[in-house]
């Protein structure tokens, strides 16, 4: 009855979705923060403006990110052509530092409607288009540009066809001006800027970094190049550093520092970095960027010198969007001659830290960041993260040690830290610290309650139905309001995982497998294979074997490759009549580290996990 009841609430439609974000936001918050401030409620206000003049609902906002629904292509463009036009006049006017540039991405597709908000791959690829823009550009997808072509005078390029993440379109740009004529083909996984860093560990209540040390799974260079090559993981190269030294030290110094660099960045499994002879390799080409793209099928390049005057060094460095042709982060260490190797780990983070804080689409990075206000607390606040998911005792001292840090910078009783807080004690208590879990549950609710009444933001609203769902009511229908509400201010990563949740343990399995999958979307990195291990299980209950093959099948040479996702293709492989091959999986897995217990943890049902490794047992046993 619950699920029927689900089912006749959805909504659906077709819509054109009008998507926008301003570009290098944060860098303009840097410089100057109120300003900028200023200058994007002005563009809100000329933005909202336009909406109403050609016909056009807002429907959801995040920071500097606005999401439009209208009922006609051909207004929608108008829209996003007039908007351009506008932004560039009153840049071209201002006497400020601040001048806000736009990028649009206009779609048509189906939508879910949810109150006020509108969910649902439409919105998704408009979302894409719009990061697929040029600065000051609109990018269109084709249905957009078969309704309009004949109804407007605008010139259009053909973009092909375009794969980001889980979504394929054929792109067009709309040409404003001659200049911004490009030629593109996007033919990997993620979008620019996309990093699966398993430091940032974004997937929120989701679970844990699995760390590849370069010691236990050493690759020589040729084998490296070759999985980065074929891999749909980010590819890095760190073209070698120029020696800016003495003519007896020059070219010296470099090679070694290069090398490290190297080695500090490949300590991430969730990238692929170029060896240090590859790099040499480019170097002796004197290769250019879109000659390293093209024969190393590199995302990225790090270029930058050391010059060393007395006992002073300093290293400049810039990191470069291969796909973007564009620089996109500088930044400059100055340091004792003496510590040239004790920086380069330094370095490496401040790189991962830049990207990773671009690479999260959608509103939740921008809620972090509005709450904890510098790049320094982000950058604190995702590290915190990255402990919690460890789900061990020093995961929990790490995270509390981090908390007890932004206590001392933002203040013991700031309501920003109330979520935080309070997914503190829940590690607490998950890895058996708490001595009271009465008293340990009470000051959860009570923060969780807290949360709510000060910040009402997505973040709070789900941390309140988890709280009830597990400490308070424990009631279904109350948490799936809790939940709702989340929904309402923004469906990201961690609303739906929480929802997932809630509706597979309340008994609707089909819905609560829906809204993983809508977390996967929105987070098809999966640090961890956390949202891969919730999901597998779900379609192994449902008899699904083939999606178990199609979520699996293309990480099957990962080296962090969890191995349960290993035993479940095993079965499934086995289901499909390949014993061979199944009999082979189940023994990586188990080499592993595939157990019982792992698999419990899993499955989280004993009778459905008995009942899968007795089918298992048909090609191996467990034991």
């Amino acid at each position: 009855m619950e699920a029927t009841m689900a089912k006749e609430k959805i909504e659906r439609k077709i819509a054109v979705i009008f998507a926008t974000d301003v570009v290098g936001y944060s860098k303009h918050m840097e410089v100057n923060e109120s300003e900028t401030i200023h200058n994007l409620r002005e563009c809100e206000a000329l933005l909202s403006g336009l909406f109403e003049k050609h016909d056009g609902r807002l429907f959801n906002t995040g920071g500097d990110s606005f999401l439009a629904e209208f009922s006609s292509a051909v207004s929608a463009v108008e829209c996003a052509v007039e908007f351009q036009k506008t932004i560039k006049e009153r840049n071209a006017n201002r006497h400020t530092s601040v001048k806000l540039e736009f990028r649009i991405g206009i779609n048509s597709g189906d939508v879910v409607k949810e109150k006020n908000n509108l969910l649902g791959d439409g919105v998704n690829i408009a979302a894409r288009l719009e990061a697929l823009a040029q600065t000051n550009g609109i990018t269109i997808s084709k249905i957009i540009y078969d309704y309009v072509k004949g109804k407007t005078n605008y010139d259009f390029n053909d973009l092909g066809l375009q794969k980001i993440k889980q979504n394929e379109f054929h792109a067009y740009d709309l040409l404003l001006q001659a200049s911004q004529k490009r030629k593109i083909k996007r033919d990997r996984k993620y979008p620019k800027l996309f990093i699966a860093f398993a430091s940032a560990m974004l997937v929120a209540l989701g679970g844990y970094m699995i760390s590849v040390s370069l010691t236990s799974n050493k690759l020589d260079s040729t084998q490296a190049d070759s999985r980065a090559a074929i891999s749909s993981l980010p590819v890095i190269l760190v073209y070698p550093f120029d020696d800016l030294g003495t003519s007896e030290t020059k070219d010296d110094l470099s090679p070694a520092f290069t090398e490290s660099l190297i080695s500090s960045l490949s300590r991430y499994s969730r990238i692929s970095v170029l060896s240090s002879s590859t790099s040499m390799d480019a170097k002796a080409k004197d290769a250019k960027d879109p000659l390293i793209k093209k024969m190393y099928n590199a995302d990225y390049v790090v270029r930058g010198s050391i010059q060393t005057l007395s006992d002073q060094s300093r290293i400049q460095m810039q990191l470069t969007d291969l796909e973007l042709n564009k620089v996109v982060w500088t930044d400059k260490v100055d340091f004792s001659s003496n510590q040239i190797f004790e920086v380069q780990d330094s370095i490496g983070d401040k790189i991962l830290t830049h990207l990773q804080i671009n690479a999260i689409e959608g509103g939740e990075v921008r809620s972090w960041a509005a709450k904890y206000e510098t790049a320094e607390r982000l950058t604190l606040f995702l590290n915190s993260r990255k402990e919690w998911f460890k789900f061990t005792p020093d995961g929990y001292k790490n995270h509390t040690d981090i908390v007890q840090k932004l206590e001392g910078q933002m203040g013991a009783d700031n309501p920003a830290l109330y979520n935080i807080k309070a997914w503190n004690l829940f590690l607490k208590r998950a890895v058996g610290l708490a001595p009271d879990l009465a008293e340990n549950g009470m000051e959860i609710i009570r923060l969780s309650n807290l949360d709510v009444a000060e910040n009402q933001d997505v973040t709070a609203y789900i941390l309140r139905a988890l709280v009830e769902f597990r400490l308070g009511s424990k009631d279904c229908d109350v948490s799936k309001k809790y939940a709702q509400k989340a929904h309402d201010l923004g469906s990201t990563v961690d609303t739906f995982i929480v929802s997932g949740t809630i509706w597979v343990e309340c008994g609707d399995l089909k819905e609560g497998t829906q809204f993983f999958e809508n977390a996967l979307r929105l987070q098809p990195n999966d640090s961890g294979w956390n949202l891969t291990k919730r999901l597998i299980p779900m379609y192994y209950l449902q008899g699904e074997y083939e999606k178990i093959n199609d979520l699996v099948e293309p990480h099957i040479d990962a080296v962090d490759i969890a191995p349960e996702m290993l035993a479940f293709l095993a079965f499934s492989t086995n289901e499909a009549g390949e014993k061979d091959r199944a009999v082979k999986l189940l023994s990586r897995a188990k080499g592993l580290g595939l157990s019982k217990k792992s698999l419990e943890r899993v499955i989280r049902d004993p009778d459905n996990t008995n009942d899968f490794i007795s089918k298992l047992s048909t090609i191996g046993d467990l034991e």
